[in-house]
């Protein structure tokens, strides 16, 4: 593991149909708040290539104190109420543990 991140998740979120474009608009904004968040070291999502409904997220955690912030902090209680209407069930979640992370400096031509 790095120092950057000790813990981490991978989470398959799967919209009601036709609310995917909505369930992105929401996590976007989300991902906006998480500055309030230190602890966590990162937060991405993406939509799946291949299913229309399906999005996915990873995120990491500095320690397992900043995971129980994640889990208390109010603008993630806000999220889960947003995300009530927009799902199809209850996300998939795989617990990580992070070893490595590298973001490539040259930008794509």
């Amino acid at each position: 593991m790095t120092e950057s991140a000790q813990y981490g998740a991978v989470l398959q979120l799967t919209a009601a149909e036709g609310k995917r474009d909505e369930l992105i608009r929401v996590l976007t904004n989300y991902a906006n708040t998480l500055d309030g968040e230190p602890g966590t070291t990162l937060f991405a999502a993406a939509a799946d290539a291949t299913d229309e409904n399906v999005v996915w997220l990873w995120e990491e955690f500095l320690d397992e104190e900043a995971v129980r912030g994640h889990f208390q902090h109010d603008f993630f209680h806000a999220l889960q109420m947003e995300l009530e209407d927009l799902l199809d069930g209850p996300s998939a979640v795989r617990p990580l543990e992070p070893f490595t992370r590298r973001i490539n400096p040259v930008a794509a031509e």
